[in-house]
């Protein structure tokens, strides 16, 4: 069974083609009703011509002229003399003759005029009203060009624009929800056909992705809170064991760090199904760029340190400001500048660079750890991704930090990635609109 837009496109072709051929034909026919004047006006300049050659007495060049013409038209001229024989020998058709012999006789094709001759002799000039058609009298090539381009850029441009609309907006729809815009949608087409169909099945795959990630966003919102009360409970237990117990104990040691640590991942969980479904509120704070990031440099200067790997941040003459989430975006900054400091190698220096370029502000972060496979370089913002090449058990972490730092950035109307560093190590550069100028 053919399809819909199988039958569209063949329909509008059909009409193309028609139409060009009408245009065309109508075209040709305005061109011979514009040359018919001037080929009814041709043999009554022949005869004109020829009668005045006649009437001057010079027979001979009246017969040259008169041959030069029957070799030039299908249809010949006669000259019919006074007996009723063509001067030129050749035999009468019958209806040229009964036309030569009687005035009264009236033809649609013919026409005759007498010619006197000097010498007082009249001869009967006979010739066609009309000139026959020629066969090499085509109409122009650039007539039948123009009307083809013409009337197929029209049908060709209506035709695209009917078929690409809907899949330009498709398409749209299909890039906001690749970045993550789960409300966007389609629409109604008005049409039937497949396009339409393909719109309809967009339209419930983004609802059903939107139900899913919603339904993951609300577990982990409902597990992180039921785990804070259970939590909370341990801790005091965790309190009034150590009371009981003089002295230091290496297992209760070990329960508070993991308690520590369950609770940093609840912290996290919460904050990142926060940042998820927040809108643009709390985003009027005037922030300093330079002067937070060396203030998140100071605060990290103790884990650098001890692991031998200083922060050198230069600014690079820019010192720019934005209004924005300030705890968002130290929260970022943050995250990935102790990324880098947990992956780096020991005794190396992490460089934190700013710079501005065509009204952004970029923060590079660059680190000399293991780093990552080309492929990964984008999931390393993924919540929950924690990718083996670059992460062991002793670097904790729940894969969560990046994922922040990516939804805080995009909150800010920024975005995040991440590159090799020539050398060796990881690059993370957090870009943000310069709103207020450098």
């Amino acid at each position: 069974m053919m399809s819909r837009l199988y039958w569209k496109l063949f329909i509008w072709f059909w009409f193309a083609l028609a139409l060009l051929s009408v245009s065309i034909g109508w075209g040709v026919k305005i061109y011979i009703e514009q040359a018919r004047p001037l080929a009814e006006q041709l043999p009554q300049a022949q005869v004109a011509a020829i009668s005045l050659a006649f009437e001057r007495g010079d027979t001979v060049q009246a017969r040259d002229l008169l041959r030069q013409l029957n070799t030039e038209i299908r249809f010949p001229i006669f000259v019919v003399n006074s007996a009723g024989d063509d001067i030129l020998g050749r035999p009468l058709p019958r209806f040229v003759a009964r036309l030569a012999h009687h005035e009264a006789i009236r033809s649609r094709r013919l026409f005759a005029t007498d010619v006197r001759l000097p010498n007082g002799e009249i001869y009967r000039v006979i010739a066609p009203r009309q000139a026959p058609p020629n066969p090499n009298l085509r109409p122009p090539w650039w007539l039948a060009l123009s009307i083809t381009l013409v009337i197929s850029t029209l049908v060709c441009f209506w035709l695209a624009r009917y078929l690409t609309a809907p899949i330009s907006r498709l398409s749209r729809a299909t890039q906001h929800l690749a970045r993550g815009e789960l409300s966007v949608r389609v629409g109604e087409l008005r049409r039937k056909d497949e396009i339409a169909d393909l719109a309809h099945d967009f339209d419930q795959m983004a609802d059903k992705i939107q139900q899913l990630i919603d339904g993951r966003q609300q577990l982990l919102r409902d597990i992180s809170h039921e785990l804070r009360s259970p939590l909370a409970r341990l801790q005091v237990a965790l309190a009034l064991a150590r009371r009981k117990i003089d002295g230091p104990n290496e297992s209760l040691d070990r329960i508070e760090r993991d308690l520590l640590r369950v609770e940093e991942l609840i912290g996290e969980v919460l904050t990142l199904s926060r940042l998820e479904t927040t809108g643009d509120t709390g985003f009027d704070d005037a922030v300093n760029i330079g002067e937070l990031v060396k203030q998140i440099a100071g605060d990290t200067a103790l884990e650098a340190e001890a692991k031998g790997c200083p922060v050198d941040v230069t600014e690079n003459g820019a010192n720019p400001a934005i209004r924005g989430n300030r705890e968002l975006l130290r929260r970022a900054i943050e995250n990935a500048l102790r990324n880098a400091i947990k992956y780096t190698e020991k005794d190396t220096t992490i460089d934190v660079g700013i710079r501005t370029a065509q009204g952004l502000i970029h923060i590079d972060i660059c680190d000399r750890g293991p780093g990552v496979a080309d492929g990964e370089l984008e999931r390393i913002f993924d919540p929950f991704v924690r990718l083996d090449s670059a992460r062991g058990r002793d670097t904790g972490g729940y894969g969560l930090g990046l994922a922040i730092a990516r939804k805080a950035m995009e909150l800010h109307h920024g975005s995040i990635s991440a590159r090799h560093r020539r050398g060796g190590g990881l690059c993370i550069t957090l870009s943000l609109p310069d709103q207020l100028g450098s």
